[in-house]
């Protein structure tokens, strides 16, 4: 399973780094998980055809709520997660274990504010309430900001699985990241959502077994969970309660239980792939269900990532791979963490590996799929004429859509390549729209008198806001005058009293990353430095804030004409009564009623 390199050496304990590589029983599995998902995609392609949008898009509302559930944790779940979750605690520290809190608090409002509006009026696309509260403009701008987010995110998601293979494989990145691609596309043009989901329910359950498996090895190979504790806590990498207020500091208690709450309501609550597997289920209680099971899976996963990393601190903390440069960038230490604990396993690096490549397959095939979607029903169907065969064109049109985006994200990887850390850069890059998005349904639902001017105003304003920060802020990070050093690590123990030569860095074997928060070169600009955690929540409240304000100002609506359907229950109850039309009663003549009575006797 391991090839060895000349540039390799053993630290005190005899423990050795070294390049690490796949062998044939690693290939063997990982190929394998690829052709089921082929498999379930021509099955319900060719074997189980889906000829309307219904089908292809719902899944004929017929499945149940534990393979919605798998399918949800599967495509919020990617190789950001898997991968660079525990390189941030591996660098920053256990603070990202906060995400228990997370995960309850956006599942509780995700199932008592926007699922009962969405269920309610059964829409297709997320979007078409935009239209039906607002007007057509909101929804067409929410269409453009989830078509952005996706050419800007889905190439990430790609990217990363594809450098953890490279780094098992030694095979260029460039030449994975396509073929990886082409197997997604091919399930999700020809199988819809039910392939989509099928696929990401094997595909998670094969996640989750690696994930723990690696997991126990891994406490074997340190010595026992007291020691990994006790070595991570002597490193300070135990960090959960930093209640630090300062919203330039760049992760916190608050960062996590309220930053990154609202980046999840904008990935799960009201995004277009979330509800389109929550309408795939007959009922709401069954919904609330895979909300509830969703929300403890990803609390489980999430936790089983974060003790990874400490697992490799206590592993490594004498000794760091990326300092010595035995892997080429910080993102990469998992999968060489894998390919080193799991060295007796054989077939286990391979069977990890396609967990983390799968991850990345149901995040990409949940976006192709509903992309595709939303794309057909804002743009393309106002212009479909309406004709027997139109359903089994829409499909046709959707799976054609699928390629086209598909190939867009193939050739943005190339373009990834070029970013730094993969978890902070996705954070980023998720803010540019997460928050507009989220503010603009949240805007719909809970401010009743928001009219269409204020949420194209204030969607527009955040937009070209958070455009701004972010690229204020990588601009700044690129130029070296905004950074986050890393806690402490050393290379003091991998050769005492001498230097090492690996892959032509020198590395001196007695030096330490220095401990500090954020170091500011020659101060950019104050909303530069603010944390990405932040970056959703304040594009959100830039749209409430600003559309509210907008909506007053050309005219409230009166509450009484506005649709109550339009708004969870929470907000209804609040509502007035609507207003019934009076019509005046006039005097019925002696003379009717004497005749009636004379025909009642």
């Amino acid at each position: 399973m391991t090839e060895n390199d000349e540039t390799s050496y053993y630290d005190p304990i005899g423990h050795k780094l070294e390049r690490l590589t796949f062998g044939w029983t690693d290939y063997t599995l990982f190929t394998f998980l690829l052709g089921v998902s082929m498999v379930i995609g021509v099955y319900f392609g060719f074997f189980k055809k889906q000829d309307n949008t219904t089908d292809y898009l719902l899944g004929g509302k017929t499945m149940s709520f534990f393979p919605i559930s798998m399918s949800l944790i599967a495509s919020h779940i990617s190789g950001v997660s898997l991968l660079g979750v525990p390189s941030e605690v591996y660098q920053y520290g256990s603070q990202y274990a906060a995400c228990i809190f997370t995960s309850f608090i956006s599942c509780t409002i995700i199932a008592y504010i926007y699922l009962p509006v969405f269920y309610k009026l059964q829409l297709t696309s997320t979007f078409e309430y935009l239209e039906i509260r607002f007007a057509r403009p909101v929804r067409l701008l929410a269409s453009f900001l989830y078509s952005l987010s996706l050419v800007i995110y889905i190439p990430l998601i790609i990217y990363v699985p594809a450098l953890a293979f490279s780094q098992a494989t030694s095979i260029d990145l460039h030449l994975i990241a396509p073929l990886i691609c082409i197997v997604c596309i091919f399930y999700t043009t020809i199988g819809g959502l039910k392939a989509v989901v099928w696929a990401d329910t094997v595909q998670m359950t094969v996640t989750v077994g690696s994930l723990f498996a690696v997991l126990i090895l891994g406490i074997r190979a340190v010595g026992g969970v007291t020691e990994i504790w006790k070595i991570a806590d002597d490193g300070g990498r135990i960090v959960f309660w930093n209640m630090d207020p300062s919203p330039f500091a760049r992760n916190t208690f608050w960062g996590m239980s309220v930053g990154m709450a609202l980046t999840w309501l904008s990935s799960i609550g009201i995004s277009q792939v979330s509800m389109q597997r929550f309408l795939a289920v007959p009922t709401i209680t069954e919904a609330r269900k895979s909300i509830a099971f969703m929300a403890v899976g990803m609390v489980i996963i999430k936790w089983v990532s974060v003790f990874t990393g400490l697992i490799m601190y206590a592993r490594y903390h004498k000794c760091d791979p990326i300092t010595a440069h035995v892997v080429a960038r910080s993102d990469q230490i998992l999968p060489y963490y894998v390919l080193d604990v799991a060295a007796n396993a054989p077939g286990l690096p391979g069977l990890f590996l396609a967990g983390l490549v799968s991850a990345g397959l149901s995040t990409m095939s949940g976006g192709l799929n509903t992309t595709a979607g939303t794309i057909y029903e804002d743009f393309i169907d106002p212009w479909m004429a309406d004709t027997l065969d139109k359903e089994r064109r829409a499909a046709k049109i959707m799976k054609v859509t699928v390629v086209i985006l598909g190939i867009i994200c193939v050739a943005m990887v190339f373009i990834v390549d070029r970013l730094g850390d993969i978890f902070q850069v996705s954070m980023s890059l998720t803010g540019i729209t997460a928050g507009s998005m989220l503010g603009l349904f949240s805007l719909g639902m809970l401010v009743p008198w928001a009219t269409t001017k204020g949420a194209v105003v204030g969607g527009t304003v955040s937009m070209i806001l958070m455009v701004w920060i972010v690229a204020g802020a990588q601009w700044n990070m690129a130029s070296k005058r905004l950074f986050y050093k890393p806690l402490p690590t050393s290379t003091a123990e991998c050769l005492e009293g001498a230097e090492v030569i690996l892959n032509n860095h020198t590395v001196d074997s007695t030096a330490s990353i220095d401990s500090s928060e954020m170091i500011i070169d020659e101060g950019p600009f104050i909303l530069y430095t603010i944390s990405f955690m932040y970056y959703t929540l304040i594009g959100c409240l830039v749209v409430m804030v600003v559309g509210t304000v907008v909506s007053f100002l050309c005219g409230a609506p009166d509450l009484a004409d506005v649709d109550a359907d339009h708004f969870p229950p929470i907000v209804r109850r609040f509502l007035p009564r609507k207003k019934y039309t009076e019509v005046s009663l006039h005097s019925v003549p002696a003379s009717l009623v004497t005749k009636k009575s004379e025909l009642k006797s």
